[in-house]
């Protein structure tokens, strides 16, 4: 029998508390604790736990200071560790925006449905991917593509958005990040098996009311009407995590695997169709390739965006072969995070590769 996943729930109300457990228990092993600073504890000294479903009105420590201490962390597994608030049905938008700036993944309401409770926390904790990724590419003859066209879930998201453009509706697009590497050093047949290999793995991760369609290449969406902004985005984030940790083999080479992602979602980006959505999600999964590292976009960067500018200028510098010069030239501003935020990188260390790498010789300082 496969283990159980762990989650906490924090809520002063036994009640409450009862009624979760109720909903989850078939699914989940639960742990409860009744107070912020109790939470915390649990947390630090279980490393089983997968996700934390808490009240904001807990005593010793709230729900947003719990939250905060789980962010602002540097343990992995607690920065990154899906938050769900428990919320009232009257909570108002303003209050939910600042709660998904404050890093909540995503809301639980009271009185909500089992079957959706259940939903939105194993969309975010049920990621068991190694086995289901790792067999070897052939090469070979691509596979029959069992996926609905663009066309199709085009027509699907369509069906679900409604005629007010306040009710949340989400396009997720994600693919390789280095897709056009991927062909031209091992053929196209292998990219577009790579990228139908990982659409089955995260097909079987989406809800029964989403849809996922072949759109390209290697690239995939997802459309989901009724999802919220911050749930795509922590679901995505989920996928280009959880796939980025994974390499697979290709022939006799191994290759790590890069997973990017573009988000379109209303209300936020009301007043399009629904095949300007997709084509704006898959806009945005291509400012997110110009990025390695996993890189999720959900919304336009400002006209004149200094970081979307640096990103373009890395990626112009790998693509030459000068990401030791390029290096060598955001070192000052690693020298300022460090010294902000002391996350003890090894600058002298890696000022020695970018020059070993950009050719130059080292600093006799």
């Amino acid at each position: 029998m496969t283990e159980k996943r762990r989650i906490l729930i924090a809520d002063p109300s036994r009640v409450a508390r009862t009624a979760l457990v109720k909903h989850l228990r078939d699914d989940f092993e639960i742990r409860e604790e009744s107070d912020g600073e109790s939470a915390w504890q649990t947390l630090v000294l279980d490393a089983s736990i997968v996700a934390v479903v808490s009240a904001i009105n807990l005593e010793r420590a709230n729900g947003y200071e719990l939250l905060s201490r789980l962010r602002d962390n540097r343990l992995r597994r607690l920065a990154d560790i899906p938050f769900f608030l428990l919320i009232s049905r009257d909570e108002t938008a303003p209050n939910r925006e600042q709660a998904k700036g404050r890093g909540v993944s995503d809301f639980i309401v009271r009185g909500m449905a089992g079957n959706e409770i259940r939903q939105r926390i194993g969309r975010l904790v049920n990621w068991d991917i190694a086995a289901e990724i790792a067999e070897p590419v052939e090469g070979g003859s691509p596979p029959p593509a069992p996926f609905a066209t663009r066309t199709k879930v085009c027509r699907k998201l369509c069906d679900g958005m409604a005629e007010d453009e306040a009710t949340p509706a989400c396009v997720l697009a994600f693919g390789l990040e280095n897709e056009k590497a991927i062909g031209e050093r091992f053929g196209e047949s292998s990219m577009l098996e790579i990228g139908e290999r990982i659409a089955r793995v995260v097909r079987g991760k989406i809800g029964r009311h989403d849809s996922i369609g072949h759109a390209g290449a290697s690239a995939y969406v997802i459309v989901s009407p009724g999802t919220s902004l911050a749930t795509a985005t922590a679901f995505a984030q989920r996928v280009c995590r959880a796939l980025g940790e994974q390499s697979i083999q290709i022939g006799e080479q191994r290759m790590q695997l890069g997973v990017s992602a573009g988000i379109a979602s209303l209300p936020a980006d009301r007043g399009r169709s629904a095949a300007q959505l997709i084509n704006l999600a898959l806009q945005r999964l291509e400012l997110a390739r110009q990025t390695p590292g996993g890189q999720v976009v959900a919304c336009d960067p400002p006209a004149d965006d200094p970081f979307a500018r640096l990103q373009a200028q890395l990626r112009q510098a790998s693509e030459a072969g000068q990401l030791g010069q390029a290096g060598l030239q955001v070192l000052p501003l690693l020298r300022l995070f460090e010294q902000q935020f002391r996350f003890g990188l090894p600058l002298t260390q890696m000022e020695e590769r970018f020059r070993k790498h950009a050719g130059e010789p080292a600093d006799p300082a």
